[in-house]
C-alpha cells in the first residue's frame, strides 16, 4: 500500500536539512559563508523534493511529469511530492515598483490555498490575503472561492461562485464603514 506524503513533511524535512547543513558548515568554516544560486534536495533516485533558488535559476513547475512555463520568475522555494510534481512553495518577486510574496500549497494542477502579500511602493497600494481556490479541470484553471484579505485598508471576507464572482461579502472599509452583500434570495 502506497502512503501519500504530506507536503508539510517536506517543508520540515527541508528546513531540518538546511539547518543541519548550516550548523555543520559554520562549525567547520566559522569565518566563511556559504552561497549558491540554487540548492536542490533530492531523494535517493535523484527526484526533486525541495528546491531553493534565486530568480535566474527558479525551476519551472512539473505537473504529471511534464515541465510547464512559469508565468513569473520569482526567487524562493518549491516543494515536490514523491512523484516529482510541484505541490507548493514560497515565491518572492518584484516587477517595477510592485512586489509579491506568496506561500502556496497546490492541487495536482493548480494553486489550492495561499497566503500572499502584495505591495506597490510607487502607488502605495497594498494587499495581504489568504485565498482558497477551487480545483479546476485544466492546468491552472481553479477559480478563487474564498478570500480573507486586507486591501488598501478594506478588510473583508469574500466568498465567490465557481466563476470567481463575489456572492457574499462581509467587509469594513478604511473609514470604518461596514458592508454586507448577500444574494437576493437570502435577504
Amino acid at each position: 500500500m502506497k502512503v501519500k506524503s504530506n507536503p508539510l513533511l517536506y517543508i520540515l524535512l527541508g528546513w531540518n536539512v538546511l539547518l543541519t547543513a548550516f550548523l555543520v558548515y559554520t562549525y567547520v568554516y566559522p569565518d566563511k559563508t556559504m552561497a549558491t544560486e540554487r540548492l536542490d534536495i533530492v531523494d535517493k533516485n535523484n527526484s526533486p523534493l525541495l528546491s531553493i533558488s534565486n530568480a535566474d535559476h527558479f525551476p519551472d513547475p512539473i505537473i504529471d511529469g511534464k515541465t510547464h512555463k512559469r508565468a513569473v520568475s520569482p526567487s524562493g522555494m518549491v516543494f515536490f511530492n514523491e512523484d516529482g510534481n510541484e505541490v507548493g512553495g514560497m515565491a518572492f518577486s518584484k516587477r517595477d515598483s510592485a512586489s509579491l510574496n506568496a506561500f502556496v500549497f497546490d492541487y495536482s494542477n493548480a494553486d489550492a490555498i495561499g497566503m500572499l502579500v502584495q505591495e506597490d511602493s510607487g502607488t502605495g497600494a497594498h494587499r495581504a490575503a489568504i485565498q482558497i481556490n477551487d480545483k479546476g479541470k485544466k492546468l491552472g484553471e481553479g477559480a478563487h472561492r474564498i478570500s480573507l484579505q486586507n486591501e488598501n485598508g478594506t478588510a473583508g471576507l469574500f466568498i465567490m461562485d465557481r466563476k470567481g464572482n463575489i456572492v457574499i461579502e462581509l467587509s469594513v472599509d478604511s473609514l470604518g464603514k461596514p458592508n454586507l452583500l448577500l444574494p437576493q434570495a437570502t435577504r
